[in-house]
């Protein structure tokens, strides 16, 4: 069971003291979060730069299509002689038109559209890869701000209740039935107390420091991340109902680094296949308009087709040690995919076992606050009967709040790796529909 984020103070019971009511075993699914992820993973500089790497491979696709059309050129010389040239007594200028199209290049242009494509699908990879993991840190930053303003709400229920007791010990030392040491353990304990709250309000604005850092007007949005009108989900509605293996399947299936790899690896396959294309001559047809002659004077146009080919092994034979290196590279791809794999599983399993084990510590530590409740109700009555100490009654009030604090630290660690598991496994686009916590 988990603990809401609603008070857990309540002095409709026993006005005296201020002794805790019993938790509600719900859990809180703010609004704020899915809006926040929808805004990192679309406004983020990281997110804009990649948007334009990828465009930009798009644009080298198109330039690799048009490889499979003639390729038009355009040339115009004009030649001046100090001394007579035989070689030059015709026009001075020549223009030529030019219209090339390769006829077999043993693979080249499809290397190199399987390059572009490639190339495309890294990037691609990429920004699903940036977009994610913008998404886990605003996940935990987000995290870190509802938990401290939940452990100030606790605190300021707790400094109540130690305030409560100062003027009860106060009062009974004005009347000569305690110890003036005993009033200043209480007030010590207060402000212990408010020490803690300041402590736990600290937090909170180093988290939405760091929250702004991903979402620059996370803290202005007009929302409220603890409402009393929030949808709120029991633990079963949350619960991890899939066994481990389904959620390493489908974290290995929608991993954008593994697919980057992947893609990585097809991009250096293409690379070998291009520069094994270019051991195998090329073939071209070339059609050629030429206006005016260097040699002849008054020459007509000349229309002329030429075929041919070329190839070339590179500087010596420089071209087999390219290739020897190209498909190094592959392997070593292929190691780094065997590796991701590795740190993907780690990560999914680290979050399942966390998630798991949090769940079934949370009854405990339920059990823990009712225990510390009905014990610091007891203590505070058996001071009154002499049977227990001013010491008593001020340790079982502050196991108490700390009780109710381990269950908020619980819960929000258990809240974060089902958000982490469901990211990871499923996407940020499952986080804006509010599926993930």
């Amino acid at each position: 069971m988990l603990i809401s984020a609603q008070p857990l103070y309540s002095n409709a019971k026993d006005p005296e003291f201020g002794l805790v009511a019993q938790p509600s075993v719900f859990s809180t699914v703010s609004p704020l979060l899915p809006l926040l992820l929808q805004k990192v993973t679309a406004e983020h500089p990281q997110v804009q730069s990649q948007i334009q790497n990828l465009q930009a491979a798009g644009m080298d696709l198109k330039v690799t299509q048009q490889a499979y059309w003639p390729t038009p050129s355009i040339s115009m010389e004009r030649v001046q002689t100090q001394s007579p040239d035989p070689a030059y007594t015709g026009s001075p200028q020549v223009l030529s038109f030019r219209l090339q199209q390769p006829l077999w290049t043993g693979g080249r242009l499809t290397a190199q559209s399987d390059k572009a494509i490639a190339t495309q699908a890294i990037e691609h990879a990429r920004l699903i890869e940036i977009q994610q993991g913008l998404a886990l840190k605003t996940l935990q930053a987000w995290m870190e701000v509802v938990m401290a303003q939940r452990q100030q709400q606790v605190l300021e229920k707790s400094e109540t209740v130690q305030t409560q007791l100062l003027l009860k010990i106060t009062r009974r030392a004005e009347q000569g039935l305690s110890p003036l040491n005993e009033v200043n353990y209480a007030n010590l304990r207060l402000v212990q107390v408010r020490q803690d709250r300041f402590n736990a309000l600290q937090q909170e604005n180093q988290a939405w420091i760091r929250l702004s850092q991903w979402v620059p007007e996370a803290k202005s949005l007009d929302l409220k991340l603890i409402h009393p009108n929030i949808q709120m989900l029991t633990l079963d509605g949350l619960a991890l109902k899939q066994a481990l293996p389904h959620w390493e399947t489908i974290s290995l299936d929608n991993s954008p680094l593994i697919r980057r790899l992947e893609h990585v690896a097809q991009l250096q396959l293409a690379e070998v296949a291009e520069k094994r294309a270019a051991l195998q001559p090329e073939v071209y047809v070339r059609a050629e308009h030429q206006r005016g002659n260097y040699t002849y004077a008054n020459t007509p146009n000349t229309n002329r087709v030429f075929v041919g080919f070329s190839a070339s092994t590179g500087a010596g034979f420089g071209l087999s040690y390219q290739l020897a290196a190209l498909q190094n590279k592959h392997d070593g791809a292929l190691q780094e995919i065997v590796a991701a794999r590795r740190s993907v599983l780690e990560a999914v399993q680290s979050d399942f076992l966390n998630a798991n084990a949090r769940q079934s510590k949370a009854e405990m530590l339920l059990l823990n606050l009712e225990s510390s409740q009905e014990i610091q109700a007891a203590w505070e009555r058996q001071f009154i009967n002499g049977k227990k100490t001013w010491i008593d009654v001020m340790n079982a009030a502050r196991e108490t709040s700390q009780a109710e604090l381990a269950v908020i630290e619980n819960e929000m660690a258990w809240l974060q790796s089902i958000g982490r598991l469901h990211i990871q496994a499923h996407g940020t686009p499952l986080a804006y529909a509010g599926s993930a916590p």
